[in-house]
């Protein structure tokens, strides 16, 4: 997989608007956020990931793409309404259903994490952010990094 942003729908959700798809090159780091309103777990981390985002995005390029896991479109638009991210829209469920499959996300919450070429980081995102709070970006540098140092030799 050469670029994993091309795998996204052409559009977006951003708030109520469907926008088409920005140029995920210009993050120097994104994610694909796996949550749903029914689950716990998700409403507790999605605070947690909220605070990280805001505060990242002060002095970063970064953004996040909910997958939603609700089955219920007046769920999914109550939940979407409290983040500030994109989201794959409501009606894309073949989008939703083929991102779910290729990250195949054991649990919800799940944040994988992705370069601004598009490489799968980790998909350890919401145990990072969870350990090294606002630190985990730079867990994710040094992880590209070592990369890096491993195809150059």
């Amino acid at each position: 997989m050469k670029n994993f942003s091309q795998l996204l729908s052409e559009n977006l959700q951003e708030g109520n608007e469907i926008k088409p798809k920005p140029d995920f090159s210009k993050y120097h780091f994104w994610g694909l956020y796996f949550s749903a309103s029914w689950c716990p777990p998700c409403r507790q981390f999605t605070g947690m990931l909220k605070h990280f985002y805001e505060e990242i995005k002060k002095t970063k390029n970064f953004e996040i793409v909910l997958v939603t896991h609700d089955e219920d479109e007046r769920d999914f638009i109550k939940y979407y309404q409290k983040m500030p991210w994109l989201a794959i829209p409501w009606s894309e469920k073949m989008a939703i259903s083929y991102l779910t499959r290729i990250c195949r996300p054991q649990t919800i919450p799940h944040l994988c994490i992705f370069d601004k070429e598009g490489n799968y980081v980790t998909c350890g995102g919401r145990d990072d952010i969870a350990m090294y709070g606002m630190k985990a970006w730079n867990h994710w540098e040094d992880i590209v990094e070592e990369r890096k140092k491993y195809r150059e030799k």
